[in-house]
């Protein structure tokens, strides 16, 4: 654990200094610029307090409130706008500083004390103490608007903080990372200060002052629009990168074995060996029980101490990931194989976009993919998180005694699991077995393969130029696009998990390196789309969803089939919709 804090306070100093701390960077200078000589502190100090807490407890705030997933963005934004008007309009600090003031007596009353001895609401007070409270609610809406960029070690701390909510590791490692971040940003900003000082800018009419609070509120502006995070990632491409030593220390083993410890896997035995005979599979524990499920499907409620004595594998899935429905001819196959053997399978659907928590959308995905052994809706990732599970498709295979013998994350090895099924069934008392015929394939991800990518804003990646961020963009297609990256043209609205089309003859295009092609998409009603295919060496490019003429039909919210190639190759492909209201969430490619 120590040295997952250690490498955390090293990520967070590091991303302190590296483009992605740009778009906050008027503000944390601004805050020396003027006033109580205290504030830097506390914005920095409500900054960590901020970024730490909504790092760990933002869906559920957000939920328990029954917010817009923005609301608390825009909140800090306003914030940060006020603070921009209180440099640049002196009647506006006087208010600003009476109102915190005020908050400030407040508070030292309730808590018994009252900082500065006690206040009197209608006494005039100086206006340095409502620095106290308004340098506070500055940080925290910095801490809100504030997106580093994510490594591997932030990265697994939001995992975390989502499917292990309260866990005192992810809080450590949480603050052990802001306070990193924190203490570059603090010597920014009090530099700024000394260096105002010096050049004796803060006796001249408050010019300087009035300019920061103009940055602030352009600043504020840019965030109000998304634009920030455009910036963002276009200084962040085109400034150097001088990241990867920590990149290389994050992915280091040690660290990643720690990880995966801290997250409830021990990497020393989750891969079995190529021996898989039961003898020789290591028991990691006993398998925590199937729980907080919204909805069961193909069968009634079960839980895995009803099924003692049986051999059980628990298979992490949702409907639209192209990784998870590769495994599914599997997994049927092996039950429908050794089901009269003791042998169980129970699929727990944890969804990853909106419409993914609806059962009549994964009631039609089991009908259409032939599943037919139990499927537990986690909606909640109530199960997710009581496996610490990081991964779709994940498979838990689980002996006769209900402790977990194998682990298996992503595609592939399907030959080794049979054998494991097959021993743990043997270990069972089960003599007579049927013949094993699973061969492993092809290599699901080829190399030089396009990423899986998604559109929405909370993670779209390789747009071309910058990403018009949330609202309504008329958007026009770039003259070339470079290898992975994807654009639209027409009228488009963006939202934080896909992109809707608002016109008839919208398009997106994507230039991929791929042998399949899927897209997920969803529309209330029925509206076609033209998929056009160049750069191809195949003339035909026909699949399931899309006929000889290249029209495809977009209706349920699922994963569209768009392009079969006889081999890997690069082409782009192009789809022009009829009609609005089309909601795209994201790419997925097969080899």
């Amino acid at each position: 654990m120590l040295l997952l804090v250690l490498v955390a306070f090293v990520a967070g100093l590091v991303t302190a200094v590296s483009p992605c701390v740009l778009p906050i960077l008027p503000v944390v200078l601004a805050t020396g610029a003027d006033g109580d000589r205290r504030r830097p502190y506390l914005v920095i100090a409500g900054l960590i307090a901020s970024f730490s807490f909504f790092t760990l407890a933002s869906v559920q705030v957000i939920s328990a409130l029954h917010l817009p997933s923005s609301a608390l963005r825009d909140v800090a934004i306003a914030v940060i706008a006020i603070f921009g008007l209180t440099l640049l309009v002196p009647a506006v600090n006087r208010i600003w500083e009476r109102a915190t003031v005020r908050l400030q007596g407040v508070g030292g009353r309730l808590m018994g004390r009252s900082s500065g001895g006690p206040l009197t609401l209608g006494q005039p007070t100086e206006p340095k103490h409502g620095s106290v409270v308004g340098g506070l609610m500055t940080g925290l809406g910095l801490g809100l608007v504030w997106t580093p960029c994510a490594g591997p070690i932030l990265g697994a701390i939001t995992s975390l903080a989502v499917t292990t909510p309260g866990s005192g590791s992810t809080l450590v490692l949480v603050v052990a990372y802001a306070i990193g971040a924190g203490l570059p940003l603090l010597a920014i900003a009090q530099g700024g200060r000394a260096l105002i000082g010096r050049l004796r800018l803060r006796s001249t009419a408050g010019w300087a002052t009035r300019a920061f609070g103009a940055l602030v509120i352009v600043t504020a502006g840019l965030m109000a629009v998304g634009a920030d995070t455009a910036i963002s990632a276009d200084l962040t491409s085109a400034l150097p990168d001088w990241t990867n030593t920590l990149q290389a220390l994050e992915r280091s083993n040690p660290v990643q074995s720690a990880l995966s410890q801290l997250a409830g896997h021990d990497q020393s035995s989750a891969a079995p060996g190529s021996n898989s005979s039961a003898a020789n599979l290591p028991n990691l524990g006993k398998a925590p029980e199937i729980t907080g499920i919204d909805h069961w499907l193909n069968s009634e409620p079960v839980t895995l101490a009803s099924l003692h004595g049986k051999v059980v594998l628990v298979d992490f899935w949702t409907y639209s990931c192209i990784n998870c429905i590769r495994t599914l001819p599997y997994l049927e196959s092996w039950y429908q194989k050794y089901e009269a053997e003791g042998f169980v399978i129970i699929g727990v659907h944890a969804p990853e976009f909106a419409f993914e928590h609806d059962t009549g959308n994964v009631q039609s995905a089991i009908a259409r993919f032939g599943i037919t052994y139990p499927v537990a809706q986690d909606n909640e990732f109530k199960t997710w998180g009581a496996y610490s599970n990081e991964y779709w498709p994940a498979h838990y295979l689980i002996d006769a005694s209900g402790n977990i013998r194998a682990e298996h994350f992503g595609e592939g090895a399907y030959a080794e699991t049979e054998a494991q099924i097959r021993g743990l069934l043997a270990e069972a008392g089960q003599a007579a077995l049927p013949t094993s015929t699973t061969g492993d394939g092809p290599v699901p991800i080829a190399n030089g393969q396009t990423p899986e990518t998604y559109l929405g804003s909370a993670r779209a990646s390789d747009f071309a130029g910058s990403y018009p961020g949330d609202g309504s963009h008329d958007l026009t297609l770039p003259a070339s696009l470079q290898t992975n990256e994807w654009a639209l043209d027409g009228k488009w609205d963006i939202s934080s998990q896909f992109v809707t089309t608002q016109a008839a003859g919208d398009k997106l295009q994507l230039k991929f390196r791929a042998r399949d092609v899927y897209l997920v998409m969803s529309a209330a009603t029925p509206v076609t789309a033209h998929v056009v295919v160049t750069g191809a060496s195949s003339a035909s490019v026909t699949t399931e969803d899309v006929s000889s003429t290249g029209l495809l039909t977009v209706s349920t919210a699922r994963l569209y089939h768009l392009v079969h190639l006889p081999d890997q190759e690069q082409a782009t492909v192009t789809l022009t919709f009829d009609g609005p209201s089309v909601q795209v969430f994201a790419f997925t490619f097969g080899s």
